[in-house]
């Protein structure tokens, strides 16, 4: 027997802030993989997708589970029909548009390691007052 509150099949669920934040992040992602490349090369339109699908399910923690599918919808819903012949630099333009559109902050925070690094502590010099303590004499051959 169907309860009240069991979700109605066929119905598509509304798009959270949770979705468009990382639809925003996947699309800052593919924008800046495309720029890495020669901008007057053609981009293949199902590569685009790809290429979308492959970062949202990264942003999912690889997990089909994670909402992958949604964000990567969203996102690809947010540039819109990449046309054949499309170069790399016209579609990351446009890319980073729509990522920006959807809230993305392009900040230089954003290469800042989230863990600082600190040095690795080596060997203890000091005991725990602080006393360095005094070398330890050779033993001899045959003392014990």
């Amino acid at each position: 027997m169907a309860q009240s509150t069991d979700r109605v099949l066929g119905l598509a669920r509304d798009v959270t802030g949770e979705h468009a934040s990382k639809a925003a992040l996947v699309l800052a992602k593919v924008a800046k993989t495309l720029r890495e490349g020669a901008a007057d090369e053609a981009v293949d339109p199902t590569k685009f997708v790809v290429a979308v699908g492959v970062q949202a399910y990264e942003q999912a923690g690889r997990s089909c589970h994670g909402g992958g599918q949604n964000v990567s919808r969203y996102a690809l819903r947010a540039v819109g029909d990449v046309a054949e012949g499309t170069t790399r630099g016209e579609l990351a333009a446009r890319v980073a548009e729509a990522a920006a559109a959807l809230g993305y902050d392009w900040s230089d925070e954003d290469n800042a390691p989230a863990i600082p690094k600190h040095p690795v502590p080596g060997p203890r010099e000091s005991d725990e007052s602080g006393r360095i303590p005094l070398p330890r004499r050779a033993r001899k051959a045959g003392a014990r």
